[in-house]
């Protein structure tokens, strides 16, 4: 009887944050007053409760729904990892929300259809759950960017978002009317066999261009160069508490959604999709650190240097194997959780002293709040990828593929991107830790930014903690690339 209920956990997760999401937007139409805690509470609870139902679930490969989705150790446990940032992501924006001018219940449920949509994504085993899924998590992504009506340049940067997320929506989608036409087949367990048996064949060579156009448009959602031209308006213009969670959610939805594409229908294809994601890797790295340099407003800054994260990042996938899957699996946790941390700390700063638009808006920060600002310090020397901070054991991993592939051009032009990115952290330092500026505090006394502020502490401890022992991470990482690679 239990065996039996355990193995049909892995169709339950969606329904529930669905059903869960659907009734608290039907009880906020009618209550409006204070059901922000419920509808809160009801989310985080269900996403913890997620978590130890698919630890318990039977992680052998099951196909549901007529093949359309399909349960497997990757998606597993990418789900559980996505689960538990979501928790936290979902958490600092019910906390920070109302502090913007931004008192709608349905924000939260919006955000909670991104990780929902999310969700659909890692379980697709068809580009229709695919692109159902992916689309769902990032409709709800211009929503929020356009949050706070009376922003006029937030709701600019939303119809910019908008315009260019529909454009890349028409590539995947012409991507995968070419690969259904060449092939007959939408089915990923198909395409997988048929891309290691054709792959040669001429006659379906536009199966290839669709493949291309597929991943093009994912790489509009990373974003990385030359398809990041939405991030700094949207990092710049909307609500800090909507930056936070744009910067990881959807982040670890499209890595993980592509490391899903590219390990399991485009698998028999890697010598295709390789080359495009070295030259996408190099060019980010270098057009995103070269830009982040030239920055003076603080968020566009952060948005740039995305790029070449992302770019740094994509060295994993394009060395490809199980050491490079696995290091580009290590980099997204690490980088969400810094990011996770220092746009929080942002949040508080703003808050309780002065807006933050420019570099030289932190001015001041660190002498009227040491601790915080300590903690803020190390999450920036973390995202500079200075040793020992977690972010240079990160880069590290994945350099290390790179290596190992004996890519030693790509592996030269990451350490200087990286000397570069670390001249504008460190220039961030300096505003902040060097100049003098006597600032008055803005006391707010509230039980949610005190929490905000555990769990700030707690991320970093977690970090610190995956960096003291490496050993389940790895394993981890290892587990998840070679699930994928040899399925």
């Amino acid at each position: 009887m239990l065996g039996n209920i355990l193995k049909s956990i892995p169709a339950i997760p969606e329904f529930i944050l669905s059903i869960s999401a659907l009734i608290s937007l039907v009880i906020g139409a009618f209550k409006q007053k204070k059901i922000e805690r419920l509808i809160i509470g009801t989310i985080i609870l269900g996403l913890v409760f997620l978590c130890f139902l698919l630890l318990l679930s039977d992680k052998s490969e099951q196909f549901f729904w007529n093949g359309l989705f399909i349960h497997m150790p990757f998606g597993v446990c990418a789900k559980i990892i996505l689960y538990s940032l979501s928790t936290i992501a979902l958490f600092c924006l019910f906390s920070f929300l109302n502090a913007y001018n931004i008192k709608q219940f349905e924000w939260l449920i919006i955000a909670t259809f991104s990780v929902i949509g999310g969700s659909v994504a890692l379980s697709s085993n068809h580009f229709l759950t695919f692109f159902i899924g992916l689309e769902m998590s990032h409709l709800s992504q211009y929503l929020l960017v356009a949050a706070d009506r009376e922003n006029q340049q937030g709701s600019e940067a939303a119809v910019k978002f908008f315009t260019i997320g529909a454009i890349s929506t028409g590539l995947m989608l012409f991507g995968m009317s070419l690969i259904y036409g060449f092939t007959g087949t939408s089915f990923f367990n198909t395409l997988f066999y048929f891309f290691g048996t054709y792959v040669n064949d001429f006659e379906h060579a536009g199966a290839i261009v669709g493949m291309l156009f597929v991943l093009i448009g994912l790489c509009f959602k990373l974003p990385v160069a030359p398809f990041h031209t939405w991030a700094p308006d949207v990092y710049q213009a909307a609500p800090l508490p909507i930056v936070l969670f744009i910067v990881t959610i959807p982040k670890i939805i499209t890595v993980f959604s592509l490391l899903h594409l590219l390990t399991y229908p485009f698998h028999g294809i890697f010598t295709y999709w390789r080359y495009l994601f070295v030259g996408i890797s190099i060019l980010s790295m270098i057009w995103g650190s070269l830009a982040a340099l030239r920055q003076q407003n603080l968020r566009r800054m952060f948005a740039y240097g995305s790029v070449s994260d992302m770019g740094f990042l994509l060295m994993g996938p394009a060395m490809g194997g199980e050491f490079g899957l696995s290091s580009a699996i290590i980099y997204i946790i690490f980088y969400s959780l810094n990011m996770l941390g220092m746009f929080s700390l942002l949040i508080i700063f703003e808050k309780s002293f002065k807006p933050i638009n420019d570099i030289k808006d932190l001015s001041g920060i660190m002498q009227s709040s040491p601790m915080l600002g300590s903690l803020f310090c190390l999450f920036i020397l973390s995202f500079a990828g200075i040793p020992p901070m977690p972010g240079f054991f990160a880069k590290i991993y994945v350099l290390e593929s790179v290596i190992t592939r004996s890519a030693y051009f790509m592996g030269v032009v990451a350490i200087l991107t990286t000397v570069i990115s670390a001249a504008y952290y460190l220039n961030v330092l300096r505003f902040f830790v060097l100049s003098q500026s006597a600032l008055k505090i803005n006391r707010i006394y509230s039980l949610r930014k005190y929490i905000v502020k555990t769990l700030v502490v707690f991320v970093f401890i977690i970090l610190c903690g995956m960096v003291i022992f490496p050993f389940r991470l790895l394993e981890l990482a290892r587990s998840m690339a070679v699930s994928i690679l040899f399925q």
